[in-house]
């Protein structure tokens, strides 16, 4: 197979630290082209990083540069119609997270890449941490015995962004759909993908708008630094029960008056042992001796290795670590934490939510 051609659709933040840098970079991809609807900004980030073409539609992008894949980095309700017209124009794709702002949307994904045969791979980034490989591979190998109980979490004291995010009709949700998708998948990613079988979710818009900067992300294009609408929530947590007595708590915040820990964290209880992220430690009991073990990993560069994986799963055509219909699932977990939110009471996941 020949070099890879590759177009990027969207020319934000994401786009430019987590794919362009490395798609420019890669020995096998023609970086073809930069899609935005502001096509000033997209030939401003083509230029950047060394794109031939700049375009403000997806479709002329199509019929002209003919790409072998295209990364999706735009507002998140755009992603499924994007990723389906990719698809129908025989490309494979990287959306980035989270697949879909409804899981209705996300299946219907899932069945245009079966049927096309096409690669659809989602961004979940923290996959592809080295520390998060190491914790899998424990899990995998029965050294922590039967989970029975798990934690995830990823708290800032004050990290509103500001633009798009805010404004449900374009981001589905605030910092759930946003950062809380990264920590759940995370977990539920090293759970080995359990069933989901109840959830109880809260939803909550605790501090909204503030005037503090402290730690808050700002969009680099002016045009996305408004937060006139804010109709998400600021913190969210849910309780999951999954197959096999296998529970998960989960909290996440952009804005909470508590203490700052924008790290994300997952730690795993077992029968045998328990393990964390951040700080890497496996817990474990030897000879009548409570053990503490701090794990050692080479620091990598995660979003260097997503797109690495992706191109060799390009070129391989096989099926990557974060395929379209895991992507499918933690949407459905996600709107299951919001729709038990609204019915303020625990739901159950029976197949597929609509």
């Amino acid at each position: 197979m020949g070099r890879t051609k590759i177009a990027v659709i969207g020319a934000g933040s994401i786009a430019q630290i987590g794919h362009l840098p490395y798609y420019r970079d890669h020995p096998d991809v023609d970086l073809v082209a930069v899609v935005d609807v502001n096509l000033e900004r997209a030939q401003q980030v083509a230029a950047k990083f060394g794109a031939p073409n700049a375009y403000a539609d997806a479709k002329e992008m199509f019929q002209r540069e003919k790409p072998d894949a295209v990364s999706i980095c735009t507002t998140n309700s755009t992603h499924v119609p994007l990723a389906m017209l990719a698809i129908e124009q025989g490309a494979d794709v990287l959306v980035e997270k989270p697949l879909a702002i409804e899981s209705s949307e996300a299946w219907r994904l899932v069945e245009a890449a079966r049927a096309s045969d096409r690669i659809c791979m989602v961004g979940m980034t923290h996959r592809y941490r080295n520390e998060a490989d190491a914790v899998k591979r424990y899990v995998d190998a029965g050294e922590l015995g039967d989970i029975y109980y798990a934690k995830a979490k990823i708290l800032r004291r004050r990290g509103t962004p500001t633009g798009w995010f805010t404004d449900k009709s374009k981001s589905g949700g605030g910092p759930l759909m946003d950062i809380g998708v990264h920590v759940l998948d995370l977990a539920w990613w090293l759970l080995g993908q359990p069933t989901a079988k109840r959830i109880s979710g809260q939803l909550v818009q605790g501090v909204g708008r503030y005037d503090t900067v402290a730690s808050r992300w700002k969009s680099a294009d002016e045009q996305n630094q408004d937060n006139s609408v804010f109709d998400v929530e600021d913190f969210a947590s849910a309780y999951i029960r999954f197959e096999n007595n296998l529970v998960l708590q989960l909290e996440v915040s952009w804005a909470v008056n508590g203490p700052q820990d924008d790290a994300l964290k997952v730690d795993l209880f077992g029968t045998k042992a328990g393990i964390s992220i951040d700080p890497l430690t496996f817990y474990s009991e030897r000879n009548q001796i409570m053990l503490e073990s701090n794990m050692t990993t080479v620091k990598n560069d995660p979003y260097k290795d997503e797109i690495n994986h992706f191109v060799d799963c390009i070129a391989r055509h096989v099926q990557p670590l974060s395929p379209v219909e895991q992507g499918a699932r933690v949407v459905e977990m996600l709107q299951g934490i919001v729709r038990s939110s609204e019915l303020q009471r625990e739901i159950e996941l029976n197949g597929k939510l609509s």
